[in-house]
């Protein structure tokens, strides 16, 4: 027990003096270090909450609520989004911005996604980071409008309430393709745009003077370039003319009628759906038909077979929609026809579907050697019938029109020269064409009208009489670089446009063709 005793007076001896050299130690090293208080460094969500929505292209605006009184010039930020749910690809994060503040049009494929941002001081690496739940949602159908603005090709959306039951609101989407394929500009001349949708077949293709692609129609995204549309690419790139024919040929109006046509360097190339095996056939375009012939860039899908026009022996030729050879399109020889289809001895300036039956067809044609006068061909590709041929020389400003448009279900002929749109009155019965007349004399003088086109499709599950509603005008003024797109109501059967327009958008740049997206 003493010995116990004496062992603790020992050990409270020892450690007292041990402490006193510890205080000494601290008392001497006193002032030897600069002590930094740590400032907040934090992301407030309170009055933005940490979930939202946002459209297909919008620009998503979000400010960084970064609380932090340090020195703001020594911090890096990143903000990146992943999906929510992983994909094929490991879920790796996408970059969006290193600015504080998030400013950036959000180009990707409707889903849930996390968005992260982070704040981190590259001298100390000490960070702040906050993650949101960003659900994108697609942007629909609407009217894709192709154009040329400051030496690029790019697609707009119409998102407009004129197409019955698809949108509640008129707004546009800006620059659709270039968000989407920043690094693969589209130069050239815009030629022509549309969208393919038949069954698990989707996509929208967009050609130039000089290059085609096919994108995704969810995310605009290329899913095939030039040399992949193909089976067999060609070796000069250069395309020509592009159809692919909605569903009124065959009365379902939300679908493509099953074919596609590309004209490339005088060269027809064709696209059979319903005639294909697998997705791979479904999606390239076949090797030309052999021969000696430069195609017109409007060719026609005219009862189970393809017609063309042929420029060098100014007659129509034909051929099956798997063949690889084209022979003269024999015409109907009862009654006494007006024209023979193998030997129109004309140039052809303008080739579409028109009133009068399924495959009834319209082709405008100069005279070249009759001081370019010119002349209506009316046609009927199901029965192979020459149906008659006006003469509209006489009519204003007929010999500059290079935009033509045509209704398919009243007889509605429009064409447009300068700053001017015309209607053909005409009887379609006795092929006869009484006058043309200035159907609308309401676009300023300083724009130059650049395209002209029926609307194509009126919405999804809504009645035939919707159809050829709208002619749409797509003007541009050279002056400011910028175009519009006049949508103006037409009378299905006197073809009269009511002046006041029904929508008029702007902001485009040279406006050269307008498809429907579904």
């Amino acid at each position: 027990m003493k010995k116990y005793t004496a062992d603790i007076k020992t050990w409270i001896v020892a450690l007292m003096a041990t402490g006193s050299l510890l205080l000494t130690a601290c008392h001497k090293d006193k002032g030897n270090y600069d002590y930094t208080e740590l400032q907040d460094m934090y992301v407030n969500t309170a009055s933005t909450g940490r979930a939202f929505i946002v459209k297909q292209f919008d620009t998503l605006k979000l400010k960084s609520n970064l609380v932090y009184n340090g020195d703001r010039s020594k911090l890096k930020y990143s903000w990146s989004a992943y999906f929510m749910v992983p994909n094929v690809n490991d879920n790796l994060a996408d970059t969006l911005s290193t600015s504080e503040d998030l400013a950036v049009p959000i180009p990707y494929l409707p889903s849930k996604y996390y968005l992260e941002f982070t704040a981190t001081d590259s001298t100390t690496g000490r960070r702040a980071a906050v993650r949101y739940e960003m659900t994108v949602e697609s942007i629909g159908a609407g009217l894709l409008v192709l154009y040329e603005k400051d030496g690029k090709v790019d697609c707009d959306l119409i998102k407009t309430k004129l197409l019955e039951g698809l949108t509640p609101a008129d707004e546009v989407v800006r620059n659709l393709y270039s968000l989407a394929n920043p690094t693969v500009p589209l130069t050239g001349d815009a030629l022509a745009i549309g969208a393919f949708n038949l069954s698990d077949v989707q996509y929208i293709s967009l050609y130039t003077s000089n290059n085609g692609v096919a994108v995704s129609p969810a995310d605009m995204v290329i899913s095939k370039n030039f040399k992949d549309l193909f089976f067999l690419a060609p070796n000069t790139v250069k395309p020509q003319g592009y159809t692919a024919p909605l569903g009124f040929l065959t009365n379902d109006y939300e679908f493509s009628a099953g074919f596609e046509f590309l004209v490339n360097d005088g060269q027809l190339y064709s696209n059979m759906v319903i005639f294909a095996f697998g997705s791979e056939s479904a999606f390239s375009l076949l090797a030309p038909a052999t021969g000696n012939y430069k195609i017109s860039p409007y060719p026609i899908f005219g009862g189970a077979r393809i017609v063309v026009y042929d420029e060098l022996s100014r007659g129509f030729l034909q051929g099956s929609p798997l063949g690889t050879t084209l022979s003269p399109y024999v015409s109907s020889t009862q009654g006494s026809p007006p024209f023979n289809f193998s030997n129109i001895g004309k140039d052809l300036i303008y080739l579409s579907y028109a009133f009068g039956g399924t495959y009834v067809c319209y082709g405008v044609f100069k005279n070249p050697v009759d001081n370019g006068a010119r002349y209506v061909y009316m046609m009927d590709f199901l029965t192979s019938t020459a149906r008659a041929v006006m003469d509209v020389s006489s009519l204003p400003n007929i010999a500059q029109a290079r935009l033509f448009a045509f209704g398919v279900r009243g007889p509605l002929i429009y064409y447009a020269a300068g700053n001017k749109v015309y209607q053909i009155v005409f009887d379609p019965a006795t092929g006869t064409a009484s006058q043309g007349i200035d159907a609308w004399p309401f676009i300023p003088a300083n724009e130059e009208i650049t395209c002209i086109k029926m609307c194509p499709h009126p919405g999804r599950n809504v009645s035939e009489s919707a159809l050829d509603k709208y002619l749409m005008v797509g003007t541009y003024n050279n002056s400011t670089g910028m175009g519009k797109v006049y949508m103006l109501q037409a009378n299905i059967t006197s073809g009269t446009l009511q002046a006041q327009p029904a929508a008029v958008y702007e902001q485009f740049g040279k406006v050269k063709d307008i498809a429907f997206k579904f």
